[in-house]
């Protein structure tokens, strides 16, 4: 088990959200854990003599000094909240350590009084993240889960919930330790067959090492493959609609958010900065960004929306083309199609006012099978657009109970890592080089795949990931 920097201390933090609710609960964990509440706490009897588990009834004081008449001072217990107490002895908590809880009325100042009594009772405030923290270095979870935590917290859709709770429930995990439980088996024949190497006797078959070395490398190979429909289901993908003055670019933002978000009227030029709106397609979080009209304008301020509507674009997940189909396309339509073309990301095309009569899109203007009628104005065509973008963000569509993918880069860099020791190692296979160097390869490997679940894991990693939880978690 891995042991805490800070298990000499006890900490502290409120761990529901700040504001007015019907439950504020204040987290406390360490070794003084329940010394520390028992300071504070008044129920029928100590918090040290309570049932694991069980809720307790009580109330939080605090004490303060007062002068009396002989002009003496003494101490005087003032009633903070009443509260319900429940503890939890190590190890069968969530940081592993001795933990309470205590659930009083929610509020920004009530808790907040809670909590500072607890603190003056001798507990420190904990930093973002140190609970989830302290519960993977007590090893009651490894780094996977633990990152899945604040995946979690942080999730704004389906898809990011489905790929936390993966994650949460070891799915990752398991198929990381699968790779390594395979390097650590290879390794050990590897020292086997150094015992021997004085007597210069074979006990492995390098042909069988090296297809087993290639297996790994072909299953680590799958699941980088899986890395770009992670990372859009956790963190969501960015939409820029692009397209000259006046085709309905607003329009079309606001019918794909079913809300007034952008000004629309019939005067060419009206955004002149670019505008973003949220919308959750069936699971998938899309950042809609509506642009100013491209063309060339003497205008300075146009100029500025340009320039701003090109770096947006460059941005993008996935670019809508916008043009009004009931006109002839212009040179103007064209470079903007030029545009979206050169960056190297999924365009769609989209024919808007269908409503109207329209003109024959010519055959070398865009991919008939990306290109879609719609009419903002009527809301036609758009729940097509919509499936069209949810196609091509997640492709093979929302992760499945079972579905293992990789949403971290962290992960990505660390699984590259270890591809590239093992093809170190069957270059050296290949080389006949001694079973040292193989080995060491393989230990490299090994390195890191521990990166992933916490094995080897440096302090700076660990900071940087639990630096970005909330304070409370």
């Amino acid at each position: 088990m891995k042991s805490s920097p800070y298990n000499d201390d006890t900490i502290a933090a409120i761990s529901t959200p700040p504001g007015e609710g019907g439950v504020a609960i204040i987290r406390i964990s360490g070794p003084e854990a329940v010394t520390v509440a028992d300071r504070i706490f008044r129920g029928r009897s100590p918090l040290s003599a309570a049932i694991p588990g069980k809720m307790c009834l009580g109330h939080v004081v605090e004490n303060c000094e007062t002068a009396s008449a002989n002009a003496k001072t003494r101490k005087v217990e003032i009633v903070i909240d009443e509260v319900f107490a429940t503890i939890f002895i190590a190890p069968r908590s969530y940081t592993g350590e001795d933990v309470v809880e205590l659930s009083g009325h929610g509020g920004v100042y009530v808790s907040r009084r809670v909590l500072e009594s607890v603190l003056s009772a001798g507990a420190r405030l904990a930093c973002p993240g140190e609970f989830t923290q302290r519960a993977f270095l007590n090893g009651r979870m490894d780094l996977t889960r633990a990152q899945a935590v604040a995946d979690l917290i942080h999730a704004r859709s389906e898809s990011a919930r489905r790929v936390a709770m993966g994650q949460l429930g070891g799915r990752l995990s398991d198929v990381i330790n699968g790779f390594r439980q395979s390097l650590i088996d290879v390794c050990g024949r590897l020292e086997i067959e150094l015992d021997f190497i004085e007597e210069d006797i074979e006990v492995i078959d390098k042909n069988d090492l090296k297809d087993e070395l290639v297996n790994v490398v072909d299953q680590i190979d799958k699941l980088m493959d899986t890395y770009e429909r992670g990372r859009v289901c956790r963190e969501g993908v960015k939409l820029v609609i692009l397209g000259k003055p006046n085709v309905g670019k607003s329009s079309l933002l606001n019918a794909l958010l079913a809300s007034e978000r952008a000004i629309v009227t019939d005067t060419p030029g009206t955004t002149r900065d670019t505008i973003e709106g949220h919308v959750d397609l069936e699971g998938l979080l899309v950042t809609i960004t509506d642009t100013a009209g491209i063309r060339k304008s003497p205008d300075p301020i146009e100029q500025e929306g340009v320039r701003r509507s090109e770096a947006a674009a460059r941005q993008a997940g996935i670019v809508v083309v916008v043009v009004d189909g009931s006109r002839e396309i212009s040179s103007e339509d064209r470079d903007v199609i030029e545009l979206a073309r050169s960056l190297a990301v999924p365009m769609l095309m989209v024919l808007n006012k269908s409503d109207l009569p329209q003109h024959r899109l010519p055959d070398n203007v865009a991919d008939a099978e990306m290109t879609l009628l719609v009419s903002a104005l009527e809301g036609t065509g758009i729940e097509a657009l919509a499936q069209s973008i949810k196609d091509h963000a997640l492709g093979d569509g929302l992760p499945g109970v079972d579905d293992v993918v990789v949403a971290h880069l962290q992960h990505l860099q660390s699984l590259k890592r270890t591809k590239g020791a093992i093809e170190q190692a069957l270059a050296s296979i290949s080389q006949t080089m001694s079973q040292e160097f193989i080995a060491l390869d393989l230990r490299v490997a090994l390195d890191a795949l521990g990166e992933i679940t916490g094995e080897t894991t440096t302090d700076d990693i660990l900071h940087h990931i639990f630096d970005s939880f909330c304070i409370g978690k």
